[in-house]
């Protein structure tokens, strides 16, 4: 009987040997190799990952890629600010599974270790930050950013890879530019247009305001001065362009020739001598 056993055994280990199968492992992986045999024996994770190379396997034995290279997830959040107004941005993850634990994690975890384990706390921890400023502050203040992503990877470090000791390397935590949505930036614009235009037509009213009393001004001392030499409205017209006549000859280049010319009811400009 155990002669028989001991054939049956070395027969089975023969066809096992002969269905064996050779994988790749590439640089920058890891394989994880879990055991699921036929008729007998433990399966599971084995708990020592193969490195780069070459590993023969058992037919019934899986081999699970796992890439330890620094990897970036990305999530896109329109969420409310401090003030209740919406803001829209992508916030990213980039981690790496610690080289010699990639076993560990897929026996915990699984494959899908960020969207099972991950994702969700990633994104309480997102949104928890940003909510704490108004939006004024999230799309102008450049310093703001910076708080979020620290504040955020120290969240993720502290109560969740610490935490629940998970085998990752939390590397970085990126926040994208922050954004009213479209339309928020669109009704924004407009308004600040709408502002724009009644600031200029306000000031432009001023403008016309202050010339229409400037204006006013000048005619009263115009007609005060007339008044004060005793002169009628044609006299005065015809001594004020005698004036800027005479200023533009003060003014002008040596040669010049002024044609005068006044008003029919006019000043009486005195004979020459000799007529």
């Amino acid at each position: 009987m155990t002669t028989k056993t001991s054939l049956i055994a070395a027969l089975m280990m023969g066809a096992g040997l002969m269905g064996a199968g050779c994988v790749a492992i590439d640089a920058g992986h890891e394989g994880v190799l879990v055991e699921q045999p036929f008729f007998f024996g433990h399966g599971g994770v084995d708990p020592v990952p193969s490195k780069t190379g070459r590993v023969i396997v058992a037919p019934t034995t899986k081999v699970i890629d796992v890439d330890i290279r620094p990897i970036q997830f990305s999530e896109h959040f329109d969420i409310i600010s401090a003030e209740n107004a919406p803001v829209s941005f992508d916030a990213f993850l980039i981690a790496n599974v610690i080289e010699g634990r990639s076993s560990e994690l897929i026996s915990r975890y699984g494959q899908n270790w960020y969207q099972n384990n991950v994702k969700e706390a990633f994104r309480t921890f997102v949104r928890e930050e940003v909510q704490k400023y108004p939006l004024f502050q999230l799309t102008t203040d450049p310093t703001i950013r910076a708080k979020l992503q620290d504040a955020i990877a120290g969240e993720l470090q502290a109560k969740l890879i610490e935490k629940q000791s998970v085998p990752v390397r939390l590397n970085r935590v990126v926040v994208g530019s922050i954004l009213p949505p479209k339309g928020v930036v669109e009704q924004t614009t407009e308004a600040i247009i709408q502002e724009q235009r009644k600031i200029t037509m306000v000031e432009f009213q001023k403008a016309e305001l202050a010339r229409e009393k400037s204006e006013r001004q000048r005619g009263i001392a115009d007609r005060a001065y007339r008044e004060s030499l005793g002169l009628t409205a044609p006299e005065f017209v015809d001594l004020r362009r005698i004036e800027v006549q005479k200023e533009i000859v003060q003014h002008s280049p040596a040669a010049l020739t002024v044609i005068m010319g006044l008003e029919r009811v006019g000043i009486n400009v005195p004979p020459l001598a000799g007529q």
